[in-house]
């Protein structure tokens, strides 16, 4: 690696104009080909090969997905997604009929847990279709 700093040392450079705000300090390097690839694999073999501006990507951990089957099991507690499924409404007019009681009131399992009882849902399903 240094033999490739000092070959990279012995490559023409010039110093831009300085910036009106002072800030800020640019060297550009001219640097041959060859010079270049020895660089990217040397940059490779040693793991710096990715580039400072590129984003870290990060893994999201998909949440377990519930079978839309859960809603034959009166006790179980289904997810919003698994209500959204069943009813057809989005999550926004599911809590505006909660807020109205107009639609069955959750399970909070903890501050970011929240839960509705299969039969609940079902029986309120039901009552919708006698009342159409």
């Amino acid at each position: 690696m240094t033999d490739l700093l000092n070959e990279l040392l012995q490559c023409s450079r010039s110093d831009p104009p300085p910036h009106p705000s002072g800030a800020g300090h640019w060297l550009t390097v001219t640097v041959p080909t060859e010079l270049w690839a020895k660089i990217q694999a040397a940059a490779e073999l040693t793991g710096l090969g990715e580039p400072r501006s590129s984003p870290q990507v990060r893994k999201q951990r998909a949440p377990a997905a519930q079978p839309l089957q859960a809603a034959l099991v009166p006790d179980a507690l289904l997810r919003i997604s698994v209500v959204e499924q069943l009813t057809g409404l989005g999550e926004s007019t599911i809590r505006r009929k909660m807020a109205t009681a107009d639609f069955p009131q959750p399970i909070k399992n903890g501050t970011r847990c929240t839960r509705w009882r299969a039969g609940e849902v079902t029986a309120w399903l039901r009552e919708q279709g006698v009342a159409a």
